[in-house]
């Protein structure tokens, strides 16, 4: 039913599950003014690439760590999925792939031609997709994703979870492939189809339709309890979290004033892309697999989004009686992820080091594009394609004092000597791209452990102003299943991701 997408698919299939709302700028005045985005000149291009090529440098024997548990940079991405599709697509208004000279856009032509393919609020819709049909006789394209008693489908033996997989080329069989880019972002995912299903069980009385109704609100409350008090908590400045939970979102959401709801491109292209510096170099699923490097567990050539053609037997073995599911040896121990035990993976810092694997991704066929293939710089040129404010033009906008440049550049204070020159030698120190920004600060002013001021006020403002937005929020919610401490799912109060883990099955994770 579904066919595979991910970030860089060049054009989006008639079969993918994909809704379509709007993009839009969160400072609009900024984005239509010159002076005010990334100069357009000819050195700007080559000034990003070389950015980009100084970022990505971080090695294996550096693993920078934070002290943020490892699980919470693929809850991110999963986040992500969640709330925005198709920024990172080549379509008619974002070409970086198709060696076309890459200009800033008309910020207009930008809001009216590039669709967000989710709805811009946490409603787990990368999970639930469209359906299911609850009408006799009606179907929707989320059908399958559900058994006849209304279920979510899920692979998961005794000690053995995985997402469905199609048996003929082993793709995931969910609403958003994208949550199957590496076997971290998939268990996640299955643990989400297997927190649902366990409330949907403890309904003790109705219909299967009256069931899912019921387990479907309970999940999507519980998920976004968590990702406002564990997940913000953790990554951005928890002032900033309090404040806008308290006194609402100023620049974002219905209480801001813009109308209708769209997703900030400062967000999905820049702020919300810091999670790509926590990826660690090399992760332990478990503790029957040795550590992989990170760019063994991503792509369509390791196996996972899959082509049977290139089957990864690290992820699938063909002599196994369900070859078409990851194998047993694979299954993600989330001790490993988060949780107190000693064998915890933690985060690399938020800042503006990235690992060096990150600078050649598996992207089959056009993997050596040389910006596709390089997530630094094809962050940093599709902000600037897309025509995103500057750093400093954000700040100005939100009343947030910018870095200077002698701040950004100081090779005493966490930046590299290479990216200091840059930053020293172009124009990209006094109009700086945004997504660089947010991760420096971070690493400038929290110490890499979370965002700083700037970054946490565009995370924290789209993410809690949906929230507010939404008339079906945990936030908006009068209903005795929402309490301070959490969201009761039954008789269990889920107040972290690690107690979503745990009640799911998923785990055992510990305290």
């Amino acid at each position: 039913m579904f066919t595979k997408f991910s970030h860089t698919g060049e054009v989006a299939t008639q079969d993918e599950l994909l809704f379509t709302t709007p993009f839009g700028y969160m400072f609009p005045d900024a984005a239509h003014s010159s002076s005010r985005l990334l100069p357009n000149s000819p050195e700007t291009l080559p000034a990003l690439k070389q950015l980009g090529d100084a970022m990505a440098t971080d090695v294996v024997a550096n693993p920078n760590d934070s002290g943020i548990p490892a699980v919470f940079t693929y809850f991110g991405q999963f986040i992500d999925h969640d709330l925005t599709a198709r920024t990172d697509r080549d379509s008619t208004i974002s070409t970086l792939g198709r060696g076309e000279p890459v200009n800033p856009r008309n910020p207009d032509e930008v809001t009216a031609s590039l669709r967000n393919g989710r709805r811009p609020q946490l409603d787990l819709d990368s999970v639930f997709g469209d359906g299911p049909s609850l009408a006799a006789g009606s179907t929707t394209e989320s059908d399958d994703l559900y058994d006849a008693d209304l279920r979510l489908v899920v692979f998961n033996p005794a000690g053995r979870r995985d997402v469905p997989r199609d048996t003929a080329n082993r793709s995931a069989r969910i609403a958003d492939s994208r949550n199957d880019e590496n076997p971290n972002i998939s268990a996640l995912h299955c643990a989400f189809l297997l927190f649902y299903n366990k409330i949907y069980d403890a309904q003790v009385a109705g219909t299967p339709a009256c069931k899912h109704v019921r387990a479907r609100q309970l999940t999507r409350w519980a998920y976004q309890y968590v990702v406002v008090q564990d997940y913000l908590a953790k990554v951005c400045d928890l002032a900033v979290v309090i404040d806008t939970l308290a006194n609402g979102p100023r620049f974002y959401g219905n209480s801001a004033g813009p109308g209708q709801t769209f997703m900030p491109l400062e967000f999905s292209t820049a702020a919300f892309r810091f999670g790509h510096t926590m990826i660690r170099p090399r992760y332990q699923l478990n503790g029957a697999t040795p550590a992989l490097d990170v760019m063994k567990i991503l792509g369509p050539s390791q196996g996972l989004n899959n082509d049977p053609t290139q089957s990864n037997p690290d992820f699938f073995d063909d002599a196994d009686p369900v070859k078409y599911q990851l194998k047993p040896s694979v299954t993600l121990d989330f001790n490993f992820f988060t949780g107190t035990s000693a064998n915890v993976q933690f985060a690399r810092k938020v800042d503006s080091n990235i690992a060096a694997g990150l600078g050649d991704l598996p992207l089959g066929t056009r993997r050596d594009d040389p910006i596709l293939g390089h997530l630094a710089k094809s962050n940093l040129v599709r902000g600037y394609s897309l025509s995103v404010p500057s750093a400093q033009a954000c700040c100005e906008a939100m009343g947030v004092k910018p870095m200077t440049l002698s701040e950004m550049a100081d090779t005493m204070n966490g930046e590299s000597a290479a990216v200091a020159q840059i930053l020293t030698t172009t124009a990209l120190g006094q109009r700086t791209p945004l997504w660089y920004y947010i991760l420096r600060e971070a690493g400038a002013q929290a110490g890499g452990e979370h965002l700083g001021e700037l970054g946490s006020r565009i995370v924290c403002e789209t993410i809690i102003g949906s929230l507010k937005s939404d008339p079906n929020s945990y936030l908006n919610a009068n209903d005795l299943a929402v309490t301070p401490s959490g969201v009761d799912v039954g008789g269990k109060v889920i107040g972290t991701l690690t107690d979503l883990i745990n009640h799911s099955g998923a785990g055992p994770v510990g305290p």
